[in-house]
């Protein structure tokens, strides 16, 4: 999905929100999400341990589900797409972020 974004004009970043059991540490959870994300993106990954994300932009907390958010240079959301990335949701984001550089 990256190389269908010009990364020079838009930030993309990976948050990974995780609902840690009691028994587990964050660097545990960290070590996880690193087997999971590609090496070359862990540095624009962001894992939180909390729900404040989530509630923000109304995921809900249990979603084992990608969602995808575009939001604009003041935060706010422009586009959330749910589920796997299909060529459909693709063009649902790029769609959103041609929408932001006609603004």
């Amino acid at each position: 999905m990256r190389s269908k974004i010009d990364q020079s004009k838009y930030l993309v970043r990976d948050v990974l929100a995780v609902d840690l059991p009691f028994f587990m540490s964050e660097e545990d959870a960290i070590g996880l999400a690193k087997e999971k994300v590609s090496t070359r993106y862990h540095d624009q990954t962001w894992i939180l341990n909390s729900q404040i994300i989530e509630e923000a932009l109304g995921v809900v907390s249990d979603s084992e589900e990608a969602v995808i958010v575009v939001l604009d240079k003041n935060g706010n959301l422009v586009s959330q797409v749910h589920g796997m990335v299909t060529m459909a949701r693709m063009s649902e984001i790029t769609d959103a972020l041609q929408s932001l550089s006609t603004d």
